[in-house]
């Protein structure tokens, strides 16, 4: 039995698991788990960089006390987020959060005017968010340029973390990928997009791809020597790595958390103006093709719903909040997930409340009501979304793999069987920590390839499917009143 140790860790919270594995079956154990809550410091919003670190340091060593002899450690985050690095090896400042005030559109259009929006796309095919690294760099040039003066390297998240865990400074691919920086023909960092926004080519190198041996883990209780391989850094890569699929068949996946990251794997970039104008994205696969993806909103807004909902430090429980949402009326108000005033935290029910009014809805009244508003209009992205896929790609998709902890939602996954008429496979419920052990897993080569790791994962979970149900026409009929509603705000 093997046992290796998967840091995988959201914007919102962390957890270090242990993935053991036998050879025929890998199974999942989680270790230990902490929050992962940004500090404002001055109207600015940071990641608690010492605190993430500390708390992964414990998991690991618990992990290596509970397991004893560990194989490996891999780390994947979310994505774009970066810190900066001086030539001594020390981090100069804690690194800014996406949803930090500064990530605004003022930046990006600023960036469209020194590189040219249309060749930035093309040459990249990253979509457009305010938040890409791209953008956070052209806005560290202009607010803190001494640090960018200083700085030998810039690490994003999991190559941070890696380094303080082992000592190596690497940019790994599919993290890198998620930048707006990095040539999609080249698979390298675009020295003339960085020159054109001020900033060292230098401070990059070439990325390294999932399963590269970086070295071994310093300072960590009962892991020393033991290797810290990059896995898909990025967490999407991670778990769309672990997508249980079946070669044969021709599949997508849905990987369902905070965001919701529908797309497929494509060998060869989908460009072009339709994909351009549609703001879609590729960012890379642990296996070296594409994750050709629209970024959507995904539990974010029940999230936060939950969140304003808290009493007393106790938040109402998730099956608590389901059943009151399957008990309302369905399709009373639908709402676009991805309205601007829902991407900043707080406030989640009066804003929904103002759509609503905005476009001549009724606003809802109840915990279930808003829950369930949310909800569906959150699926009736995900049917937009699929079908603009299909079409993009030419091909009509067998069946959607969901993957993640939103899969646990019995509601959620019958909603989007329904609303996108499709076969759903549901599982891993923890991909991206599936994922990172089988990048692992391939780093110490004892999988060939990552095509085994996926029949690994299909070897080792029960893996609930649905198909669409007599109520799938409902959605039909309410899918026109969802696009009203979201050009009516888009115009308002």
């Amino acid at each position: 039995m093997k046992t290796l140790l998967s840091v995988d860790l959201g914007a919102g919270s962390g957890r270090v698991i242990a993935a053991r594995c036998d050879g025929s079956k890998i199974a999942l154990e989680v270790v230990s788990r902490f929050d992962n809550t940004p500090v404002e410091i001055a109207g600015h919003l940071y990641w608690n960089f010492p605190s993430l670190l500390a708390n992964i340091r414990a998991g690991l060593a618990a992990g290596a006390a509970k397991y004893g002899e560990i194989a490996s450690v891999g780390v994947d985050t979310w994505g774009v987020d970066y810190g900066l690095v001086d030539k001594n090896g020390r981090l100069l400042g804690l690194p800014v959060a996406y949803r930090d005030v500064r990530n605004c559109p003022e930046r990006t259009n600023e960036v469209f005017a020194l590189v040219g929006k249309r060749p930035l796309y093309d040459a990249t095919g990253i979509q457009f968010i305010d938040f890409n690294t791209v953008f956070q760099l052209h806005t560290e040039r202009i607010a803190e340029p001494s640090l960018l003066d200083l700085a030998d390297r810039a690490l994003f998240m999991p190559d941070l973390i890696d380094f303080a865990l082992c000592g190596v400074e690497a940019n790994e691919a599919t993290i890198a990928s998620t930048s707006g920086l990095v040539d999609l023909r080249t698979g390298d960092f675009s020295a003339e997009i960085l020159g054109r926004i001020g900033v060292s080519p230098s401070l990059f190198r070439t990325p390294v791809r999932p399963g590269t041996v970086l070295g071994p883990v310093r300072g960590v209780p009962g892991l020393e020597g033991v290797p810290v391989v990059t896995v898909g850094s990025h967490d999407t890569a991670s778990a769309v790595a672990s997508v249980p699929a079946d070669p044969s068949t021709s599949w997508g996946y849905l990987a369902t958390g905070t965001w919701a990251l529908l797309g497929i794997e494509t060998p060869s970039p989908i460009l072009g103006d339709a994909s351009y104008e549609l703001n879609y994205t590729h960012e890379g696969a642990v296996n070296g093709s594409f994750r050709f993806l629209k970024n959507c909103t995904g539990m974010w807004m029940v999230q936060e719903l939950r969140r304003a909902w808290t009493k007393d430090g106790a938040a109402p429980g998730w099956d608590e909040l389901m059943h009151e949402a399957e008990a309302s009326e369905p399709f009373r108000s639908l709402v676009d997930p991805d309205w601007a005033p829902f991407a900043s935290p707080g406030r989640m029910p009066e804003k929904i409340a103002d759509f609503c009014r905005l476009t001549s809805q009724p606003v809802p009244e109840t915990r279930g009501q808003f829950y369930r508003t949310a909800m569906e209009s959150v699926v009736m992205r995900y049917r937009e979304v699929w079908g603009e896929l299909e079409t993009l790609s030419g091909r009509k998709r067998d069946v959607l793999h969901m993957i993640g902890g939103a899969t646990r939602d019995a509601m959620h996954c019958r909603m989007a069987a329904d609303a996108m008429r499709a076969e759903i496979a549901c599982g891993p419920v923890e991909g991206a920590a599936m994922g990172n052990a089988v990048a692992q897993l391939v780093g110490l080569g004892d999988l060939a390839s990552f095509d085994e790791g996926r029949r690994l994962v299909r070897d080792s979970i029960d893996m609930a499917r649905i198909s669409p149900s007599a109520g799938a026409a409902a959605w039909d009929d309410a899918f026109p009143r969802w696009l009203d509603a979201k050009k009516r705000a888009a115009t308002a």
